[in-house]
């Protein structure tokens, strides 16, 4: 190894190999074959630990955990009244406009507690709720504030709970949003769960929308979790409507 004879020349021989910068009056010889597996050695091993920490601080600065935060859940689940069927609804708004989520895909499941036709016990049951998939209306776009409605038919789950029965009945209903981020192109997902005493029988979500002739559209989140009393619902069960 040419121009060097101390501990600090073999560290500069070895810094300006592994950053490219030039060596100068220092650099391996074509009679020194231990110097030249050594700097291919460390040459290799330097390219993996650069690509090691680029991994590492790229997948911190892109983590998507921060953005389901700008996700709301309403405090409260509602059944009521729409369109003369009798629905669960939840509502859902985002609270970041500088960006939406693409490809958003909203999921329901009824967790509770289910007992086989051969006396087996299953502690969690997991059943899907159609929230829409049949329509297209569990894709979302999250503009402004939604209300996930779940239709209450004879394949749902709660067809034959009714208000009373509702207050007394021990199930979960888990909620699961997902969305890519649009800058990123990463998945994120935030849940959310509902149990029977989260659920307000015979209520609506306040609107959150103002359209004003003299002012754009706007949200009001102070709104959010409000509701209004929906007179037109009965306390029976959908399977007695």
């Amino acid at each position: 190894v040419d121009g060097v004879k101390t501990f600090t020349g073999c560290l500069l021989l070895s810094i300006e190999t592994q950053q490219t910068i030039g060596y100068g009056t220092r650099s391996v010889t074509e009679q020194c074959s231990s110097g030249l597996i050594l700097l291919v050695a460390q040459t290799c091993f330097g390219l993996i630990l650069q690509s090691l920490w680029v991994g590492i601080v790229y997948t911190k600065l892109i983590r998507p955990k921060k953005r389901r935060h700008t996700l709301l859940w309403s405090r409260q689940a509602v059944i009521s009244l729409r369109d003369k069927y009798l629905t669960l609804q939840v509502r859902l708004g985002e609270i970041r406009s500088q960006s939406i989520l693409l490809d958003a895909q909203i999921r329901m499941y009824f967790i509770s507690r289910r007992i086989t036709q051969e006396g087996e016990i299953i502690p969690l049951d997991l059943l899907d709720m159609n929230v829409g998939l049949d329509t297209g209306r569990d894709r979302l776009l999250l503009i402004w504030p939604l209300v996930i409605e779940h239709r209450i038919d004879s394949k749902s789950p709660l067809w034959s709970l009714d208000r009373k029965q509702l207050a007394s009945a021990d199930f979960e209903l888990l909620v699961v949003f997902e969305g890519v981020i649009e800058s990123t192109g990463l998945l994120t997902q935030t849940r959310h769960s509902y149990i029977p005493d989260d659920i307000v029988w015979g209520a609506r979500f306040e609107p959150m929308l103002r359209n004003d002739p003299d002012t754009p559209l706007t949200i009001d989140y102070s709104k959010f979790d409000a509701l209004c009393w929906d007179t037109c619902t009965k306390p029976c069960s959908a399977n007695e409507l």
